[in-house]
């Protein structure tokens, strides 16, 4: 794993410097560390109780809410080094989740209005013109380790359950329903936006008399009422514009990252 630049972490906001230039002059070569933050606090009892089920996963994304049915939670980034230790890369960030709260996956189908509980991988699509893709976006990559679509006009990402279009990126310009995603038509709220491996490899729902358990379910920026207050999602997880773009520079392919979604004690004991 070849470590980026001290000039591309400065990306990351606070990155330790110190750590990096420690493993520079120590018998540990430079290429085996990876960034974290010295000051950022996370919820490490939740990343290690994660860890300890699924030991593969190197950067835990974790998406927490107080109960299931909590509209409003945090989302926090982990990442283990070389030496085993799990270290903070981006402290709670306030987010919103489904209007409906959240919901394992199994127990859910497309349009309950609840986000997907549960650990997921970092998406992997490929869209109609064979493009491979994990985030995506209406402005231009700012500057992400995975791979990037800018959305086109014919992007329509399917979610009318038990069709052969559902859970797949397909070409229908203005993405005619009934519950189709047109993503250049949903503008800045899918400025940039990370795909969440939910109902994917295998998908199911786009065949007939499957379960359409979730389709579309993206990490993305807040919408907002008219006087400016962030709204509950109809399924996704979302953040500001900054913070999104801060955790999405860092999620890091390499790393097996995850998501970790859900309410606290579901995380801890069950995901």
């Amino acid at each position: 794993m070849v470590l980026r630049s001290l000039a591309a972490f400065a990306l990351m906001g606070s990155v330790s410097y110190a750590a990096v230039a420690q493993s520079a002059s120590t018998n540990s070569p430079a290429d085996r560390d990876v960034p974290f933050s010295t000051t950022a606090t996370c919820d490490l009892v939740t990343v290690r109780a994660l860890a300890d089920r699924h030991p593969a996963v190197r950067q835990w994304i974790v998406m927490q809410t107080s109960s299931a049915t909590a509209t409003s939670g945090t989302v926090e980034v982990a990442i283990r080094t070389y030496n085993g230790e799990w270290r903070c890369q981006r402290s709670p960030q306030t987010a919103r989740f489904g209007r409906a709260g959240t919901r394992p996956l199994l127990d859910r189908v497309s349009g309950d209005d609840t986000t997907p509980a549960g650990v997921f991988a970092l998406g992997a699509v490929t869209a109609w013109d064979g493009e491979r893709f994990s985030m995506f976006g209406n402005r231009a990559d700012p500057g992400v380790l995975a791979p990037y679509r800018d959305v086109r006009a014919e992007d329509c990402w399917g979610a009318t359950k038990n069709t052969s279009r559902y859970q797949h990126l397909v070409n229908r310009p203005n993405c005619p329903g009934p519950d189709d995603e047109w993503l250049r038509g949903i503008g800045d709220v899918y400025s940039h936006a990370a795909v969440i491996g939910a109902n994917l490899d295998p998908i199911s729902g786009d065949e007939p008399g499957e379960t359409p358990h979730a389709a579309a379910i993206f990490l993305h920026r807040h919408s907002y009422t008219a006087n400016g207050t962030t709204k509950a999602t109809s399924g996704c997880v979302s953040l500001s514009y900054d913070d999104l773009v801060d955790t999405l520079r860092i999620i890091d392919p390499r790393l097996s990252p995850h998501f970790a979604i859900g309410p606290t004690e579901y995380l801890r004991t069950t995901a």
